[in-house]
């Protein structure tokens, strides 16, 4: 956790905010593991203060975020073949074809699930089911939801979409 530490793309300020991202590192095998790859998953979250990104995006949102993506996506797809999905469209407008279960609900209403410990509330983020991404009707998962831990954030299902969600 890196408290109100941003990342921008492109190595200009103005394209800010990266407030987190997972990946992973990998070293090649030698003879004590059969020369087999050797992977560490990474996890990069910022720590938000309030008020900084509106109410959508406080304290650890991006790690609840990046955590839920980080399990079910450790590899993400840069490798071309790890977790690819069929392509969905997000309620937010996200087009993707992989199982990362934050980028769906990210920027929708009751985006967060407020959670109190010890006197505190945090904000964690609310996460696709893989059902979600399997486009099943009804879902199979406990309640018929789609999204966890708020069943209500995600109501319903992706339209079936073409490769990169082509808009005509």
């Amino acid at each position: 956790m890196f408290p109100n530490t941003y990342l921008y793309f492109n190595g200009n300020p103005n394209e800010c905010c990266v407030l987190g991202y997972h990946d992973y590192d990998y070293e090649p095998g030698d003879p004590t593991n059969g020369n087999r790859e050797r992977r560490y998953v990474v996890d990069y979250s910022s720590w938000i203060s309030p008020g900084l990104f509106g109410a959508g995006f406080v304290d650890v949102t991006a790690l609840g975020h990046e955590m839920a993506e980080s399990f079910n996506d450790p590899f993400v797809v840069s490798d071309g073949k790890h977790n690819l999905t069929p392509w969905w469209l997000s309620p937010n407008g996200n087009c993707q074809d992989n199982l990362e279960v934050g980028d769906v609900i990210e920027g929708l209403p009751h985006a967060t699930y407020p959670i109190t410990m010890n006197g505190m509330t945090y904000h964690p983020q609310n996460v696709a089911l893989l059902p979600w991404f399997e486009f099943q009707s009804p879902s199979t998962a406990i309640d018929g939801a789609y999204s966890y831990p708020d069943e209500s954030t995600l109501p319903t299902l992706s339209p079936i979409q073409l490769p990169g969600c082509p808009t005509s």
